[in-house]
């Protein structure tokens, strides 16, 4: 893992790394972790995290992390905040399908740790701690998402892009995980706006409408409950709405926008954005 600097700063770069041991349990290739850093100061002591967590593969068990990297839209290079981009490879459970059970029960946290230790070391430098915390999560990568949020540190923002398909009815209750985000909504409108906060959730309605509507509904609750001028903020960083661009497409049209500003208003003439931008 490389890392340059340019003057008081850590320029801007990326690395792959192998055998994570967080990961460890997950079946798939290697290498199985990806980082990417904006431009951060030596000076510093945080840093934003983003993690973002991938969806399906038809490449199936064979999956190269690189596809995923390329359609994330982890485009740091208009973000102003010191940040850290994660990304993981997920479980690969059967066909095309993706799991992050190594993530749960505090295995984001973990993660977490773990990269910024791996970057630290490699710029040599003292420890990082986590300033903001930002989760996103992309078709199959939405439901472990909400699951991640249950049982570790809750981020300050969550983006979810055509993920949230709700669960298999003959396993119990297809909208589990609803009563998660409504308690990480409580909590997060309780911080504002000293710690201002976002959900934004971008849908197509035949794969995820029903569980992303259930979503508006709730964002529809919480901003009826506080005072109309600060309701008229909050209702550009918490918003459900309607993709209007294709399923493989929304990550990369919408999170470059999103890391720059999380109220950002999509373009939809526009296509995806151009990936490998590291700064």
């Amino acid at each position: 893992m490389e890392i340059t600097s340019s003057g008081d700063r850590i320029a801007a770069g990326e690395a792959y790394l192998a055998d994570t041991l967080v990961l460890q349990s997950h079946t798939g290739t290697q290498p199985d972790l990806f980082l990417r850093w904006n431009e951060i100061p030596h000076a510093a002591v945080s840093v934003d995290v983003i993690v973002f967590l991938h969806g399906f593969s038809r490449q199936g068990r064979a999956m190269p992390l690189a596809e995923k990297v390329a359609s994330s839209g982890l485009d740091l290079s208009r973000r102003k905040r010191p940040t850290l981009a994660v990304l993981p490879r997920g479980n690969w459970l059967r066909y095309t399908c993706y799991d992050f059970p190594a993530l749960l029960e505090g295995g984001m946290d973990r993660l977490v740790e773990y990269g910024l230790q791996r970057f630290a070391e490699a710029a040599g430098r003292g420890p990082l701690a986590v300033d903001r915390l930002v989760l996103a999560g992309h078709s199959g990568g939405g439901m472990p998402a909400v699951d991640v949020i249950a049982g570790g540190r809750r981020p300050d923002e969550f983006y979810v892009f055509d993920g949230l398909y709700g669960r298999d009815p003959s396993l119990g209750d297809p909208m589990r995980g609803r009563e998660t985000i409504e308690e990480w909504l409580s909590e997060r409108f309780a911080q504002e706006p000293e710690r201002a906060g976002a959900l934004r959730v971008i849908y197509i309605e035949q794969q995820t409408g029903r569980f992303s509507r259930a979503v508006g509904e709730l964002v529809s609750r919480c901003l009826a409950e506080v005072e109309p001028a600060l309701a008229e903020k909050l209702r550009r960083r918490y918003r459900v709405e309607v993709s209007l661009v294709q399923h493989s497409q929304i990550a990369g049209r919408c999170m470059p926008e999103l890391l720059a500003a999380p109220d950002a208003e999509f373009d939809w003439s526009r296509g995806p954005e151009v990936q490998g931008r590291r700064s």
